[in-house]
């Protein structure tokens, strides 16, 4: 989850629209995979790209439903903890796949992450992670695509 603090407001942002709010910085709340995510969609006859943060799996998948014509990803980047990617930092890297574990009676596990250098990590003990049974919620291949970044 992200929160905001009301001191960290902008309350004349640059552009005035009355359904947005500006914010200077934003607080993840938990020790979790997280996504930064650049989203393509046309307004007005022209591409704007935009970078999205989001906090869990959940809203990514939501996000993944209301992609369209015009409306699409460029790239999806999983920012992961130390204690999930073995280093001694935070980590942000390409996402190429992202599935559901599940136990052999089907239920979900956790989750598992490819990264671009095909590297897995697991939010599941690995002993229980098994990919054979683990269901598909984003594939890079299928997903994304590439088109020439405006603003």
């Amino acid at each position: 989850m992200l929160m905001t603090h009301k001191h960290a407001e902008l309350l004349t942002p640059l552009m005035q629209d009355e359904d947005i709010q500006y914010w200077q910085y934003v607080e993840q709340s938990t020790i979790w995979p997280w996504f930064y995510v650049e989203q393509v969609r046309i307004h007005d006859g022209d591409r704007v790209a935009s970078m999205l943060m989001i906090p869990s799996v959940p809203v990514l998948e939501q996000i993944l439903t209301e992609l369209n014509g015009s409306k699409w990803l460029t790239q999806v980047l999983v920012v992961t903890p130390s204690d999930l990617n073995g280093s001694t930092r935070w980590q942000m890297e390409p996402l190429i796949e992202l599935s559901v574990a599940r136990s052999p009676e089907l239920k979900p596990l956790g989750y598992i992450f490819q990264v671009e250098d095909g590297r897995l990590y697991t939010t599941c003990p690995w002993s229980s992670c098994d990919r054979d049974r683990s269901i598909p919620i984003f594939s890079a291949a299928k997903h994304l695509r590439y088109t020439a970044h405006s603003n």
